[in-house]
């Protein structure tokens, strides 16, 4: 019943992501529907790339290892969801870009353009790696097989998912995967609390410090999970995306705001989860403690359509970075290559050969990192996502006129290499946030202050 109920509930997944194939008429309609979703439809898709194995299968992990502070992670998803629809719906009406590198090339220029959009891409492969990563914990705790057949298995769902339906796929499978993860969410919420007695389990069996301390790991160091996750979310094309899906501002602000007051519950539930299984389960694999979980404590039919749920909420997440990542190479790279503007035709061909190439460098990526913690790879993309993209986007949306197109470009490029540089120095690799966004800020405000003076000089010399 188990197995027969996660098969059912994959297999109609992939049927809808198949019938977005329907909606696609042009290159637009599978970048973001053309700008025609509504209220329901932003939310299904926001919600449907937002909350992924990171923060169901991931959180479980970090809470069975490090107790409440996995908190972090969801509480960053949920705040970046607010200021996604408050930085970005404004952008909506205007219908000027359809990448986060146009609104940086607007300002700084072609060459920056193509910096940011390789830049933002390898964030965000890296991010599908966690996804990934998130669903293979739960096919081998559920069938037992290797690890790199369950891979295989997993990257070819979500190349299936988005190659056909593209944008409206995604949105389709997010509309389904938003009702059942957060009904799947508020069943095991209750499980834990009247049927397992878990609150008063959890405070009696674990000490004050370091399991319910919110900065355990440090107040520097814990906050810059949550800075790290709300700036590299902010710094997405695949949640930019969905934010320039709806049909006004007003419609993907309402969204951003539900996802938000959807997000934090499934959080919640997920953290106890893990810190509840680690009672009780001490020596499981900590990536295991969420699918365990659906397995011994819900009943087999429900316990599989949980579990589908769970491995859609990873599929359809990654899915939505392959999208993002496709549609950057696309608008932002491929025509410079070519020299030429790409039609319709030749975009949508563009794109679903872009998505088959993430989803096989990420096989390689997967099968040679199966004991990696899922979390860390979600940091690790933040700061690849976030150092060359936050601070420049919103320079270029808010303060255009005071920073100059050269200083955009060396911000670009420095905030990432002083993150890395950080890292291989053997320093913390989450507070490197800290390091790339300050290094943009330097460089961006401090340059363009140099660079705009030269000009003015040269400029009155001239005269």
């Amino acid at each position: 019943m188990l197995i027969a109920s996660i098969i059912f509930t994959l297999i109609l997944t992939a049927i809808l992501g198949y019938i977005g194939k329907l909606k696609i008429n042009n290159s637009k309609d599978f970048i973001n529907a053309n700008n025609k979703l509504g209220l329901i439809g932003v939310t299904s898709m926001l919600m449907g790339v937002i909350i992924g194995g990171a923060s169901t299968v991931g959180t479980s992990q970090m809470a069975y290892k490090h107790g409440i502070s996995a908190i972090w992670f969801i509480l960053g998803v949920s705040i970046s969801s607010v200021l996604l629809g408050l930085i970005y719906s404004k952008q909506v009406d205007k219908k000027n870009f359809s990448t986060l590198p146009q609104v940086i090339g607007n300002t700084y220029g072609e060459k920056s353009r193509t910096a940011s959009s390789v830049l933002l891409s390898l964030g965000m492969f890296i991010h599908i790696t966690g996804q990934v990563l998130a669903c293979t914990a739960l096919f081998t705790a559920i069938f037992g097989v290797d690890s790199k057949i369950t891979s295989f298995i997993v990257v070819l769902l979500l190349v299936f998912y988005i190659v056909f339906g593209g944008f409206w796929g995604s949105t389709l499978v997010g509309a389904m995967k938003t009702v059942l993860l957060y009904g799947t969410s508020i069943i095991c919420g209750l499980i834990l609390i009247f049927k397992l007695n878990a609150p008063k389990e959890i405070a009696t069996f674990f000490p004050k410090n370091p399991w319910f301390n919110l900065f355990s790991d440090g107040v520097f160091q814990d906050l810059a999970c949550c800075f790290s996750t709300i700036v590299g979310i902010l710094s997405t094309q695949t949640y930019f995306q969905a934010i320039m899906s709806g049909k006004n501002s007003k419609i993907s602000k309402y969204s951003s705001f539900i996802v938000a007051f959807l997000v934090f519950p499934v959080g919640l539930v997920c953290t106890f989860i893990g810190m509840y299984m680690r009672v009780h389960f001490p020596s499981i694999s900590p990536k295991e403690a969420f699918p365990l979980f659906l397995i011994n404590y819900l009943n087999p039919m429900l316990g599989g359509v949980s579990i589908a749920t769970v491995l859609i909420s990873s599929i359809a997440t990654g899915a939505g970075l392959a999208l993002g990542i496709s549609t950057m190479f696309v608008k932002d790279i491929i025509p410079k290559f070519l020299k030429e503007k790409l039609d319709d035709k030749k975009e949508i061909l563009f794109l679903r050969i872009t998505i088959i190439i993430v989803g096989i460098l990420t096989l390689f990526l997967v099968i040679n990192n199966t004991e990696s913690m899922i979390l860390d790879w979600g940091f690790l993309s933040m700061i690849f996502r976030a150092t060359p993209i936050f601070i420049p986007v919103i320079a270029a949306l808010f303060m255009k006129n005071y920073v100059n197109c050269k200083a955009g470009l060396y911000s670009i490029i420095i905030g990432p290499l002083c993150s890395m540089l950080w890292i291989l120095l053997g320093l913390d690799s989450v507070c490197s946030i800290y390091i790339g966004i300050f290094s943009n800020i330097l460089v961006l405000f401090i340059l363009s202050k140099k660079f705009n003076k030269t000009n003015t000089i040269t400029r009155n010399i001239n005269n």
